[in-house]
């Protein structure tokens, strides 16, 4: 059957002598894998059309439990064009959509996190230190979509509200407190200041439209990056090989 979806394209390869195969973000069945026939064909302008950030709306032939699926037509809804003039933005972008490639398998329905990585590649500009504590506003709403963010204003293990600084702890994967942590540290541990732990808190409650209200010191906002990465690298396999990861970890440690 012939189905009507919007969807972000994640990433393209070459199929043959004229085709691509096109992994993309759909809104209503999550990631889902295209074929788009005879596309690389001499002056078919429809390739420009499939390229990664292009969100979409388009026609295809969908069969369930299917690995691939035809694309009948397609038409650009948003290009994210703003995102290829800077480099840290289109740093920030791409990885963003490697990801969201990783991370899910087809047909796996997220609608929430779709709007999360729609909102913010459209809100990254050329603003280094904003695109900065957008990616990170990225990382910590995803992680809580996918279920695995821990408290981020208590103890994980007594339940005490956090007043200073608290720990992370591998061996548990969770934030404690000092005195929680004696018993459960490891050398891996690292601590996170009560002023990152109050960043936390402000991205948990903010708007990504009022984005530019908050404002990190350099410090906290690596602090706050190497939490969230190895966090989430403590849930998601080799979290910390996805393409360019890498780079950006060098963007936060860069004054």
């Amino acid at each position: 059957m012939i189905v009507s979806s919007q969807g972000i394209i994640l990433k393209i390869f070459p199929y043959s002598n004229t085709s691509i195969i096109c992994n993309v973000f759909t809104q209503d069945r999550g990631k889902l894998t295209f074929i788009a026939k005879g596309i690389r064909k001499p002056k078919n302008p429809s390739l420009s059309i499939l390229q990664p950030f292009n969100l979409l709306e388009f026609n295809y032939y969908y069969k369930k439990n299917r690995s691939m699926h035809l694309i009948k037509e397609a038409d650009i809804l948003f290009s994210f064009s703003h995102l290829r003039k800077d480099f840290s933005t289109i740093l920030i972008g791409s990885t963003i959509l490697n990801i969201i490639n990783r991370l899910f398998e087809e047909e796996y329905p997220q609608e929430i996190i779709f709007r999360l990585t729609y909102k913010v590649l459209n809100q990254l500009s050329g603003d280094k230190e904003q695109s900065k504590i957008l990616f990170i506003f990225f990382l910590f709403h995803l992680s809580k979509q996918l279920g695995f963010m821990p408290n981020i204003d208590r103890c994980n293990s007594c339940n005490s509200i956090f007043k200073h600084d608290a720990i992370f702890s591998l061996r548990s994967n969770s934030l404690l407190c000092s005195n929680c942590s004696i018993n459960n540290s490891l050398d891996t541990d690292f601590v996170l200041t009560y002023e990152s732990l109050k960043n936390c808190l402000l991205i948990n409650t903010t708007h990504i439209n009022s984005i530019e209200d908050i404002k990190m010191s350099f410090h906290h906002c690596q602090e706050l990056y190497n939490f969230l990465i190895s966090f989430m690298n403590s849930n998601i396999n080799n979290m910390h090989k996805i393409k360019g990861i890498k780079e950006i970890t060098k963007i936060y440690h860069e004054e």
